[in-house]
């Protein structure tokens, strides 16, 4: 995917990637800088607006092809939290 500005990064991660991340998909790969920075930001910017969802992780690899920019996440819910049960009488 070839985007030019960051508002076509936007309406492309908006109508897809941003909703299938967590519920379909753990993770998104791509070659285009822009489309990383734009999901990254509206996921931590979902963070910080409401109670967090997810974990928002980075990553990167080079290959012959080209940089490789990967995000992913994990649910809060599940990320070092103990259940809490109330004691028997």
């Amino acid at each position: 995917m070839s985007v030019d500005s960051f508002h076509e990064a936007h309406e492309w991660i908006m109508s897809g990637p941003y909703n299938e991340i967590g519920y379909l998909y753990s993770g998104y790969i791509t070659t285009n800088w822009m489309l990383a920075h734009v999901l990254v930001y509206e996921r931590t910017w979902r963070n910080t607006i409401s109670d967090p969802q997810f974990l928002v992780y980075t990553n990167y690899d080079y290959t012959p092809e080209g940089i490789l920019y990967k995000v992913w996440v994990t649910p809060v819910s599940t990320v070092g939290v103990q259940e809490v049960r109330p004691e028997e009488s």
